[in-house]
């Protein structure tokens, strides 16, 4: 929702020739734009820039670091044309600091004067909370939302579901999924059979499985769910969580990545203990020695650590619906408060005028009213 005129175009998709080149890209000649707003992808060539990006900035999947490649983008960064550079979260702050810790200082000076905080946003709809306490009388109800099964949380949803079934509690799962997992996913143990109890639990007779959904699909069935499952072990910010609180539903998370900075426990969903590193990430991620016995082991554990805790904190709602209505009206308050679409449109026209006044043969300076620094 912009009162500017956003020109959104295809990118040279570098990546194409190979994954390494998957942080940077041009938009090609002949826009007249303004001002170029690249997300994850420096624009190169472009005379005056904001990126965004999510985690790590550059990207550099398989780039060998002051490698040529390398400095000509992160040199990129640092230009005057390039005006901002705009977190999705404080979790990818710390990640982009944390990447480029060892840039001299007067540089790594240059990039903190360019850093900001904005999180992503979700479209509002003027949609009335139904859930009437008095009236439930079924089981527990919740959904799980990713593609990437194992990485999103999917085994901790089937682990929830059978460890239910086992103890005669009354809790259904749904999950939403496209199933992909394994040696494609950069989190998942790739041991012959290390996944394979979670994929074959999936038949359980209080698991539904819907397979990939459209997203009004996904928005209805948060709708209609008690809780959100993200138990997430690799997620840079789980949409699928502010989504499902859209819909007036609590969800269900770990404390990592940036799920912390809006899922507050016990208020508006409940945030799983799991052992993360300074920055955020599962401290238990291995990403060479994915094959090994030992990093199946830690991930089966963690697995049933996470679902053994779920069932641990869900007993109070299932003696008392009531209990639910709080949590699920601070849910819904919280992405009202913090990502709504058309305030965040607001903030980033903002922005984007600011920017485009400013010369780009002098530095950046931030403003802390003007700008959403942080």
């Amino acid at each position: 929702a912009s009162r500017h005129r956003i020109l959104r175009k295809r990118f040279v998709p570098f990546n194409y020739i190979s994954p390494s080149y998957d942080g940077f890209t041009t938009t090609g000649p002949g826009l007249g734009t303004d001002l170029t707003h690249a997300h994850n992808r420096i624009p190169l060539g472009s005379p005056r820039s904001i990126v965004s990006f999510e985690s790590h900035l550059p990207r550099m999947f398989g780039i060998k670091e002051h490698s040529l490649i390398h400095n000509m983008l992160e040199g990129h960064l640092l230009k005057r044309s390039c005006r901002r550079i705009v977190g999705m979260s404080h979790f990818a702050k710390r990640i982009l600091l944390n990447q480029h810790s060892n840039l001299e200082p007067e540089k790594l000076e240059i990039l903190k004067s360019k850093l900001m905080v904005r999180h992503p946003n979700v479209e509002l709809t003027d949609t009335v909370d139904m859930y009437d306490p008095a009236r439930d009388r079924g089981p527990l109800k919740l959904v799980f939302v990713g593609k990437h099964f194992a990485r999103k949380g999917g085994c901790v949803a089937v682990e929830i579901a059978r460890k239910a079934r086992e103890r005669g509690l009354p809790i259904h799962v749904t999950l939403i999924s496209g199933m992909e997992m394994g040696e494609t996913v950069w989190s998942d143990p790739t041991r012959p059979g290390a996944l394979d109890r979670y994929v074959q639990g999936i038949d359980l007779p209080n698991i539904s499985y819907m397979g990939a959904q459209p997203n009004v699909v996904v928005r209805q069935a948060f709708a209609k769910s008690h809780f959100g499952l993200l138990p997430t072990i690799a997620d840079t910010f789980g949409f699928s969580a502010i989504e499902c609180m859209a819909e007036h539903t609590p969800v269900i998370v770990t404390n990592s990545g940036a799920l912390p900075e809006f899922v507050s426990d016990g208020l508006n969903g409940i945030a799983l203990p799991l052992d993360v590193t300074a920055t955020g990430e599962w401290a238990g991620m291995d990403y060479n020695n994915r094959h090994t016995d030992d990093y199946a082991d830690r991930f089966a554990s963690m697995v049933d650590d996470l679902a053994e805790d779920t069932l641990t904190r869900l007993e109070p709602f299932l003696q008392d619906r009531e209990a639910l209505v709080p949590l699920r009206r601070a849910a819904r308050q919280t992405v009202e408060d913090m990502f709504d679409a058309e305030k965040a449109g607001q903030a980033w026209d903002a922005l984007y005028d600011r920017v485009i006044r400013e010369d780009t043969r002098a530095d950046v300076c931030l403003d802390p009213v003007a700008d959403w620094s942080s």
